[in-house]
C-alpha cells in the first residue's frame, strides 16, 4: 500500500463494475418558509391531531411549561410574528385574555383537555389547517 492509496477516495463497484450510488431521502423544507412559519405549521399539525383524541365535552388548551404547573390557558389561536416568534391567543381560567408570544426556541406549550366552558366545545385545529392550506399568512 502506497501514502497515495490511503488518500485517494475509493468507489464501491458493483458486479458490472458501474459505481453504487447512495442517495439519502431529507424531509422537504419549503425555502420561503421562515423559523417562525415553520414552528407554527407544525404547532398547528400537532393541534389539530390532539383535538381528533378529545372527548365531545373538551377543547385544547396548553399548559405553559415555562409559568409553573398552574398556568393554563384554552388556546383560541395561533399565530408567528416575523422569523422568529410564535403567538398563542387565549383566555385564562377565569377568562380574562391571555396572549403568549415566545422566541422560536424557548416554546415549550404541553397540550392537554380543559373542559369545555361554552355549549360546544372549540376546534381550532381545522382553522389552523385552513390557513396552511392557503389564506396566506395566519399571523
Amino acid at each position: 500500500m502506497k501514502v497515495g492509496d490511503i488518500l485517494e477516495p475509493k468507489i464501491a463497484h458493483s458486479v458490472s463494475m458501474e459505481p453504487i450510488i447512495h442517495t439519502i431521502q431529507a424531509p422537504r423544507i419549503p425555502k420561503s418558509r421562515n423559523d417562525a412559519e415553520w414552528m407554527y405549521e407544525r404547532i398547528a399539525r400537532s393541534i389539530n391531531e390532539f383535538e381528533g383524541n378529545l372527548d365531545p365535552d373538551q377543547e385544547v388548551g396548553a399548559r405553559l411549561t415555562t409559568f409553573g404547573p398552574a398556568e393554563i390557558i384554552s388556546i383560541d389561536d395561533v399565530g408567528y410574528w416575523g422569523p422568529d416568534m410564535i403567538i398563542f391567543y387565549g383566555h385564562d381560567s377565569k377568562g380574562q385574555p391571555a396572549q403568549l408570544l415566545q422566541h422560536i426556541t424557548q416554546v415549550s406549550v404541553m397540550l392537554v383537555a380543559v373542559k369545555v366552558e361554552n355549549a360546544s366545545p372549540r376546534r381550532i385545529g381545522f382553522v389552523l389547517m385552513d390557513k396552511l392550506e392557503g389564506e396566506g399568512d395566519p399571523a
